[in-house]
């Protein structure tokens, strides 16, 4: 891709998912920042109703109220329990007339057992105890540093330890950070109850805000830790506060000391447009690389996805780069749990596909890419898997031989992976079970109306309970489970 071509889109974007914001409903998570002051011109647009599509709201307005489960198109899964936009007290963004949810994590207490799901939010980062999933418990919110910025849209998280850490776009907010032991001392609260953060890295010590003159450090886009070494990787990192995007790639901290990190690496470059990304001690079939720390980077609009030996952090070196046909936004992945193979999912690639269907590489409906890593240095993207919905698969995650994926208009869609047949060792996947959190809105709904963006950002499958929690953009915290 041409930089000049790279710049449109990701501008393109970035007008979009302002203009979803302004017309009333919020953008869920396109990948893409925007200038805080965007909206200013066009708070008061709205937008056609279309079947059970959002009315024409101004900024002022009362937004999409959420909709309580159990939802109508369910198959395979069973709806658990639910806390709402309005049961955790979400005030509206700022220029829109509606709350929203971003990414979620979760965490067990390694003693008690209570499960824990970590949400981001609008107006922060909201805690809820889900151990029992049918009536969970709301605990309070981390507000946000700036309620006044439309940034407040991009939140992300993760847990090392009992210390949960997460980014947003939210300029000098730095990296937020929590102990996650206080939670089983505390009993459910009213909605917007605030919780105090225990440390944030990044801001200026002697001010309290960002950013640290030490690092240059403004916001990240998201954040991701192997989970057997204290390192967190800040992925998409901006050092400048202005309309630019990732500017700075990949900035890796030493978690070690959990309320204290310090940076200890990067990974920079002109081919660097990190957007997310996984790490793993790689225990795969390669035998060049077992015992190695593999960063796996899903790189934006570069279109491809690279893999980084970042082992030694004095020396950290790539070791391949791999595209898959169709790109339209490398977005996000995961391996499968052998480790054999990688699973793409690309945020852009039906939407264009919907708009430009003379490339026959571009998809209608929800496209899973399917990549064979048993060799590191030469990973093939061989096979996809395209789901009746067409709508647009976010973040997933694999769990046993299930992945789980978020896919905004479609709901939670549940895929099984098995052999696929032909005697290679490759692997085939099908859908085994969904449940469209988002009915208000048709999972073939791709028309272009900029409520594509409506429904789950993120899933977290991995509690040990079988709980499965989602977070829907406009409908708050969703509880499942897959029907075995």
């Amino acid at each position: 891709m041409s930089f000049q071509r790279h710049v449109m889109r990701r501008f393109t974007a970035g007008l979009m998912s302002a203009a979803l914001v302004f017309a009333g409903t919020a953008p869920g998570a396109w990948a893409h920042d925007v200038q805080d002051d965007l909206g200013k011109g066009v708070r008061s647009l709205g937008h056609k109703a279309t079947g059970f599509e959002t009315k024409r709201i101004k900024g002022t307005g009362e937004g999409m109220p959420s909709v309580r489960g159990p939802f109508p198109d369910t198959v395979n899964m069973t709806f658990l329990g639910q806390v709402t936009n309005g049961d955790m007290g979400l005030k509206k963004l700022v220029f829109t007339g509606a709350t929203f949810l971003s990414d979620i994590w979760g965490w067990t207490d390694p003693e008690s057992g209570n499960e824990y799901a970590i949400v981001g939010t609008s107006s922060g980062v909201v805690l809820v105890r889900v151990t029992d999933p049918t009536n969970p418990e709301f605990l309070g919110i981390v507000p946000t540093t700036n309620p006044g910025t439309i940034r407040n849209f991009w939140w992300d998280m993760k847990t090392f330890g009992d210390y949960a850490y997460w980014t947003t776009e939210v300029n000098n907010a730095g990296v937020g950070i929590f102990n996650l032991q206080r939670l089983d001392d505390l009993a459910a609260v009213p909605p917007g109850t605030p919780l105090a953060a225990d440390a944030r890295w990044g801001v200026d010590p002697a001010t309290g805000i960002g950013p640290d003159p030490e690092t240059g450090y403004v916001r990240a886009h998201n954040i991701v830790i192997n989970p057997d070494k204290a390192l967190a990787y800040l992925i998409g990192v901006s050092k400048a506060a202005g309309f630019g995007f990732s500017d700075d790639g990949i900035v890796i901290l030493d978690i070690s000391d959990p309320l204290n990190p310090s940076e200890v690496a990067t990974i920079d470059g002109e081919d660097i447009d990190s957007h997310d990304a996984q790490v793993v001690t790689y225990t795969g079939p390669d035998p060049d690389h077992q015992g190695k720390e593999i960063l796996v980077n899903f790189n934006g609009g570069a279109l491809d996805v690279q893999v980084w030996d970042v082992t030694d952090l004095n020396n950290i070196t790539q070791i391949s780069d791999f595209e898959y046909r169709g790109a339209g936004f490398s977005h996000q992945g995961w391996f499968t749990e052998d480790q054999a193979f990688i699973l793409v999912s690309d945020e852009e690639d039906e939407l264009f596909g919907i708009s430009d269907p003379r490339n026959p590489d571009l998809p209608d409906t929800a496209r899973t890419h399917i990549c064979d890593a048993r060799d590191l240095d030469n990973v093939d993207c061989y096979g996809v898997f395209d789901s009746e919905a067409a709508s647009i698969d976010h973040n997933l995650f694999v769990k046993g031989d299930k992945v789980y994926q978020a896919h905004y208009t479609a709901g939670v869609r549940v895929l099984e992976i098995s052999d696929d047949g032909t005697g290679s060792g490759r692997i085939a996947l099908a859908e085994v079970g969904h449940m469209d959190t988002e009915p208000r809105l048709p999972n073939k709904h791709m028309n272009h109306n900029l409520n594509i963006f409506v429904g789950p950002w993120g899933v977290f499958p991995f509690f040990d309970s079988g709980t499965i929690a989602a977070s829907d953009g406009l409908n708050g915290l969703v509880l499942m489970k897959l029907n075995d």
